[in-house]
């Protein structure tokens, strides 16, 4: 495997060599909502798109603990190379690279996805936070097992798409749930005091609630991109 070393995964990430797998998580997300090209400065677009690449890259590198390895002693000039050596005959060796793993640059992209879909619900309350797990995790064993039919090729594949896809329709639930529960009580206290004028009152009232609601977590969620 080669490294681009024009670009210095611990430092893009500003972070130390010996920093944990967490820290390094959590730096990619403080770097994710500072430099998301989705809210650039005017005519800093482009400089915040390269600055996103970089970043990616880097969390590529480093979230990867195999990777991380091979890029750790590929950088420092007097390592041993990260590859073995099979002699064939007296002065004679054929070079053998590390084996690499087919799925690692479709899991990165599936992993950026993912936690961009957890910064957006890290602000949230916890019973949001809980109900985008919730669903995670169901579309992550049903992906799971609806990949079983094809072996580890679609096992792997499965559980990453639908961890996400659940983390999505979570989200979607999110904001049905804030919207619902405030029409669903107010109009059914509404019918209990008033009979149906007070329900259809209530209805109203409880959808007003509701938008506030929805529009209040929007807010917070795509304010984890500006902090």
């Amino acid at each position: 495997m080669r490294f681009d070393f024009r670009l210095d995964a611990y430092r893009e990430l500003g972070v130390s060599e010996t920093a944990s797998a967490e820290a390094i998580r959590q730096a990619y997300l403080r770097l994710a909502r500072q430099y998301h090209p989705d809210h650039a400065p005017e005519g800093k677009q482009q400089e915040y798109e390269e600055r996103m690449k970089r970043i990616n890259s880097a969390y590529e590198i480093l979230s990867d603990p195999q990777r991380r390895a091979l890029y750790d002693r590929a950088r420092r000039p007097h390592a041993p190379a990260p590859t073995t050596v099979r002699t064939i005959s007296q002065g004679q060796s054929m070079p053998r690279s590390a084996p690499r793993d087919p799925y690692s640059t479709m899991r990165a992209g599936y992993q950026q996805r993912y936690y961009r879909v957890q910064v957006n619900t890290q602000r949230m309350p916890p019973w949001a936070r809980l109900l985008v797990g919730l669903f995670s995790g169901l579309g992550l064993v049903m992906g799971f097992v609806l990949g079983l039919p094809f072996g580890i090729i679609g096992c792997i594949p499965g559980a990453l798409v639908g961890l996400i896809a659940g983390a999505l329709v979570g989200l979607g639930a999110v904001y049905l749930t804030a919207l619902l529960v405030p029409i669903l009580v107010l109009g059914w206290l509404g019918q209990v005091v008033l009979g149906e004028a007070g329900l259809w009152g209530g209805v109203g009232l409880g959808a007003l609630i509701g938008i506030g609601a929805v529009a209040r977590l929007w807010k917070r969620a795509n304010s984890g991109f500006r902090s």
